[in-house]
């Protein structure tokens, strides 16, 4: 019950796979089916003395687990998903640079996923300048993390269009690939040529973002490495770096 609400709400579909919280996942799991009833068995004997006092710490020290464990995975579920030249950023709260400022601009996380954002490059050349010198000399965050570069998702969609790739191609790339992406459209009820896809970069791993290539807006996630071996028409290989 309890990882089933973790998976549906805050890290739905491939999030989970790429954001590397399964450890604190299980250590919850087993604070509510392991520890607790252990601890509780050992500690029960009808009649002791201070029995009830002992059954309440007990319970308080569970909870305060719970709630530590909890907290933790909040926080770090992913809030915002960036379109950042290329590939899609699994962003969580503590991941932006001003995160009061991003809610207060784009509102905060609707429902069960992430909110939807587009980042771009600024045109100006002295602040592409400074931009360049902030991320690769100063080491402070990129576009994908700060909000002073954020637009609506809506506004970029021609640009996501165009970095993305038909999801046939993932099917061609490898039999565990194919598998798992002829399984989402069998879900699906819809053929490949519906669809595109783009890299979805988390924490721990990385996967698709799946897009309807009528409207460019994402229908769904797919957790399988969206990197292919060779580059084909602009798809970045894993190796090949963010440039700006």
């Amino acid at each position: 019950m309890v990882f089933s609400i973790i998976r549906a709400f805050w890290y739905p579909g491939a999030y989970y796979a790429i954001s590397g919280v399964s450890k604190q996942v299980w250590v919850l799991v087993a604070v509510v089916f392991v520890v607790g009833p252990v601890l509780s068995t050992f500690v029960y004997r009808p009649g002791k003395k201070g029995l009830a006092m002992d059954l309440r710490i007990l319970a308080g020290i569970e909870l305060a687990a719970l709630t530590v464990v909890a907290a933790l995975l909040y926080l770090r579920q992913p809030y915002f998903t960036v379109f950042a030249i290329d590939r899609f950023e699994a962003v969580s709260r503590q991941g932006v640079v001003d995160f009061d400022a991003a809610t207060a601009k784009f509102g905060t996380r609707p429902g069960h996923q992430p909110r939807l954002i587009f980042a771009s490059l600024p045109e100006d050349p002295d602040r592409m300048q400074a931009l360049i010198d902030e991320t690769v000399l100063m080491g402070m965050a990129d576009i994908d993390r700060r909000p002073e570069f954020w637009a609506p998702y809506a506004s970029g969609i021609a640009a996501v269009k165009q970095a993305a790739r038909p999801l046939a191609d993932l099917m061609g790339a490898d039999e565990e690939r194919a598998k798992a992406v002829g399984a989402w459209l069998t879900s699906s009820g819809r053929s490949a040529g519906a669809f595109l896809y783009v890299p979805l970069r988390g924490k721990a791993a990385d996967a698709v973002i799946v897009l309807d290539a009528a409207i460019g807006f994402p229908v769904g996630t797919i957790a399988v490495d969206p990197w292919l071996s060779t580059p084909q028409d602009g798809q970045p290989a894993r190796d090949i770096e963010q440039t700006h």
